[in-house]
């Protein structure tokens, strides 16, 4: 090998040490999720989700929140996914007079690219403003489970979806404390709060323009299980889930959302 193309070849090695040693970095955050799941032939009863990952990914107006137990790749992971579909709906902006709706309690229903078999597109007038999908693929590695945070839910009558005593800030009071909520059956409807919302900016002063921090109280449902046509009553419930999440915005690696 001649002297220059060694020195080309280094000098390659150096770049692509540099490049990969940026890695994917995540934020720095702090959560817990429990509650109750009924998934046959997978998971019937108490559930906890001690996240330790925390991801957040702009895109325009919108941010998408993963919130997860591990770093590996969401098909051999158990988390959830938040979607919050217009920050400037949440987001408080004093220049524009817009107060923001921090610490109000927001609904909670399936994401419009989720269709049940048999149900009409149908236009919403008034949209729910976030959705949560909770995906279980390493607890239940031999089917592809992911559950919908639906509006409104039906109870069974066999206690499959009442809840032991969740832990976590309440949507309703703004997730302004930790409480503890009675075990039995709740409302059936889905509901988040936000305290801060990342901007998705990282050229901020402060470190509070990077913060993000909310709390949930949803009902989880399996879209296939709506009536045909939608005519029906609320799907069944297969999961009731209270949870807290707070963590700063990091940026990782570029074309590279989650890991």
């Amino acid at each position: 090998m001649s002297a220059a193309r060694a020195l080309r070849t280094a000098l390659a090695s150096i770049a692509v040490v540099a490049v990969t040693s940026q890695g994917c970095s995540q934020g720095e955050g702090e959560g817990r999720i429990t509650g109750t799941i009924n998934v046959p032939g997978c998971w019937s009863g108490p559930f906890e989700l001690s996240p330790d990952f925390f991801a957040g990914q702009p895109f325009r107006d919108s941010f998408q929140i993963k919130i997860q137990s591990g770093s590996d790749f969401q098909t051999f992971s158990d988390g959830l996914m938040i979607t919050l579909y217009d920050t400037t709906k949440v987001r408080p902006d004093p220049d524009n007079g817009n107060p923001g709706r921090y610490g109000q309690p927001l609904a909670v229903s399936l994401p419009p690219e989720v269709t049940p078999p048999g149900v009409p597109v149908k236009a919403d007038p008034d949209p729910a403003p976030a959705s949560l999908t909770l995906y279980l693929q390493r607890s239940c590695r031999v089917q592809n489970v992911t559950l919908h945070a639906a509006a409104e839910v039906t109870i069974p009558a066999d206690g499959s979806c009442d809840a032991p005593a969740l832990v976590g800030g309440d949507p309703t009071t703004g997730c302004a404390a930790e409480t503890e909520s009675p075990a039995g059956v709740g409302t059936g409807r889905s509901l988040i709060a936000f305290r801060s919302v990342a901007n998705g900016r990282l050229d901020e002063p402060t470190a509070s323009d990077r913060f993000t921090a909310g709390c949930f109280d949803v009902y989880l449902a399996d879209p296939r299980e709506i009536a045909p046509g939608g005519q029906g009553p609320p799907p069944r419930c297969r999961g009731h889930l209270k949870g807290t999440f707070s963590f700063f915005f990091e940026r990782g690696r570029p074309a590279q959302a989650f890991p």
